[in-house]
């Protein structure tokens, strides 16, 4: 009996055990594989580039500054004026340099050249006048000066040989100044070794144009500039 029980008891295990594994939840793989599958964000969309290609830049033209335009260091930057202290110094070395060089020119040569100047001429007013020996001005004549005597605007010494003595006018008519004349005149003068050369400038107006244009509508300018020189022992 006690076998016959035993046969029941392994019978009825064995058919618990196959209904369990009928209700049983399927495996975990089977149910990850089962499992709805999670779609991956879209891609972002691909930047797209605005700057030219590369192909594009070489083949377009390099572009060239126009030569009229100045270059960047071309123009000095603006210095700040001089104030009168430092004008008044600059001024004060011009004048000693001057001297210096005169003195050393006096020391150096023992030849003299001298310029006289003289004006004539009725109703015009000098407006300036400048006189220069090879290009340097050697003298300014104060504003409406009249020099109707001859009178020495410059005489120190100087190198044997040419030199170049100008002058330079500016002249106005005493009845209307709107009639101006401006007159430059060069001339070549040879000074002797060890011997002073005298020279005056002769000015001479003779123009009517003041008036005679008011009246007949007609004038005329007639100038003159007349350089004379002599050796002087």
């Amino acid at each position: 009996m006690r076998r016959g029980l035993g046969v029941g008891l392994c019978l009825l295990l064995s058919a618990a055990s196959a209904a369990a594994q009928q209700t049983s939840p399927p495996k975990a793989a089977a149910s990850v594989a089962a499992a709805p599958q999670l779609s991956a964000p879209p891609a972002a969309p691909a930047a797209t580039s605005t700057a030219p290609s590369a192909a594009a830049g070489a083949s377009a033209p390099a572009s060239k500054p126009s030569p009229l335009n100045p270059a960047p260091a071309e123009f000095p930057g603006t210095t700040p004026a001089l104030g009168s202290a430092q004008l008044d110094a600059l001024l004060s070395r011009v004048a000693a340099l001057r001297s210096r060089v005169a003195a050393l020119t006096s020391a150096l040569f023992s030849s003299r050249l001298r310029i006289e100047v003289r004006a004539a001429g009725d109703g015009v007013q000098l407006q300036a006048l400048h006189v220069s020996v090879d290009g340097g001005v050697v003298y300014t004549a104060p504003a409406r000066s009249g020099f109707e005597q001859p009178q020495v605007v410059y005489e120190h010494a100087v190198a044997p040989g040419p030199h170049v003595v100008s002058i330079e006018v500016e002249r106005r008519d005493a009845l209307n100044p709107q009639f101006s004349t401006w007159q430059e005149s060069r001339f070549v003068v040879l000074v002797p070794e060890k011997k002073s050369l005298w020279t005056r400038f002769e000015l001479d107006d003779e123009s009517t144009m003041a008036e005679d244009f008011a009246e007949e509508d007609e004038g005329q300018y007639q100038l003159r500039v007349k350089l004379l020189a002599e050796v002087n022992e």
